[in-house]
């Protein structure tokens, strides 16, 4: 069985440029694409940075803190 990512986020909706992650997160940690919670069918969502971290959907209000949390999820 291939082996979860600790990052999932989707490069359309997850509200940041996912190559900031790049330096931050190890390509075999991450992976980039839908993630099934977009923006049409979840309008909650505007504004906000989100995306699975360790299996867990997360959503947080700035950017910062969901980088914090990416750090914590990939234990730099």
């Amino acid at each position: 069985m291939a082996e979860m990512k600790k990052v999932r986020v989707c490069k359309k909706c997850s509200g940041f440029d996912v190559a900031e992650l790049k330096g931050k997160v190890k390509a075999k940690d991450h992976s980039t694409g839908c993630i099934g919670r977009c923006l049409g069918k979840e309008p909650e969502l505007k504004g906000k940075f989100y995306g699975f971290l360790n299996g867990e959907f997360t959503v947080c209000k700035t950017k910062k803190e969901f980088f914090e949390k990416i750090e914590a999820a990939v234990g730099t």
